[in-house]
């Protein structure tokens, strides 16, 4: 191992461990979400069939609200563990570098991709600042943040998967 390798180590060690910290946070913020998501469903399943429960309106937009967050927060997980949909069969018709070459560039286009919802999320952000959700009256940019949230950390594990490379 050279000089150069020695000093580069840690660094991605402490990138490392970063990475799985952060997407321990946000798994967790996912569990959570999804508890409240299934409380939220089960909640407005028993107002329909229950008669001294109350269907109250709040619970089929609180359920989707949930479900966006975890569409784009789980993202952010699939891009750290390789998960995304991708072309396997390419690792088996081109050589080894070339597989590499392609995969590093699925990175770099996630690392693109997750920017533009950063951005173009906040900019509906902006947009939406205003309006209110019908049931809750949460402001309609919490569903907005989801896209930027999610962006933050696609971005991260794509940074983290170019880093780390081993494709």
């Amino acid at each position: 191992m050279n000089q150069g390798e020695k000093k580069e180590r840690p660094a991605i060690q402490a990138f490392d461990r970063f990475a799985n910290y952060f997407s321990e946070f946000m798994m967790t913020v996912c569990i959570v979400i999804f508890v409240i998501m299934v409380f939220s469903v089960s909640y407005g399943v028993a107002g329909r069939y229950i008669p001294f429960v109350k269907n109250p309106r709040w619970t089929q937009e609180l359920a989707i609200l949930c479900m966006v967050w975890l569409c784009f927060l789980c993202a952010g997980y699939a891009i750290k563990e390789g998960l995304h949909i991708r072309m396997t069969i390419i690792n088996f018709l081109v050589p080894k570098k070339a597989a590499s070459a392609l995969h590093f560039c699925a990175y770099v286009l996630l690392l693109g991709v997750n920017t533009i919802w950063v951005v173009y999320g906040i900019q509906l952000m902006n947009l939406t600042k205003m309006a209110k959700m019908s049931a809750t009256k949460w402001p309609m940019s919490l569903t907005y943040l989801s896209v930027v949230v999610g962006g933050i950390y696609g971005i991260a594990m794509a940074v983290y998967r170019l880093v780390k490379g081993g494709f």
